[in-house]
């Protein structure tokens, strides 16, 4: 598996490459672990909204921040946990993580980084990252972890 990097130069760009992911991932028989990383503001929340209506979800996405994690109801679950304010990862514990991972679902992290150790070694990773010489709105979006065919539909 390979890396794939996107180019995105505004909001729907993003929105557009997280829905044709998602679209793959439903396919899926089995759990699915994407790591979301990014600084803030980069976009971590539009790329969330792609994936759920990849997922056909109808609810609107929003960033689970105070509350962990939020789960939607589509084609195919969606299990969205925010761990930007765990302070320790014995916090994962409480709120049930591992059952989680053991759920035919995506399972979309965002700040995975901060939560390494509890990851599944087979997740797919999505690192977002700006660069100003390119534009304000632009986005590289890298995803490691998928095969190259996943993006070819």
């Amino acid at each position: 598996m390979s890396k794939v990097i996107f180019e995105s130069f505004c909001d729907k760009d993003t929105f557009d490459i997280a829905f044709k992911i998602a679209n793959n991932l439903k396919a899926r028989s089995t759990p699915v672990a994407v790591c979301l990383d990014g600084d803030l503001g980069v976009g971590k929340t539009v790329f969330a909204k792609g994936i759920g209506a990849g997922l056909n979800i109808k609810k609107d996405i929003v960033s689970p921040t105070f509350n962990i994690v939020k789960t939607y109801e589509g084609e195919k679950r969606l299990h969205h946990f925010d761990v930007y304010r765990i302070s320790d990862i014995s916090e994962l514990d409480e709120i049930g993580f591992d059952e989680f991972l053991f759920d035919d679902a995506v399972i979309l992290i965002e700040w995975s980084n901060l939560i390494k150790e509890a990851l599944p070694k087979d997740a797919i990773k999505v690192v977002i990252s700006k660069n100003p010489e390119k534009g304000f709105d632009y986005r590289q979006i890298a995803v490691e972890g998928m095969d190259d065919e996943d993006f070819r539909n």
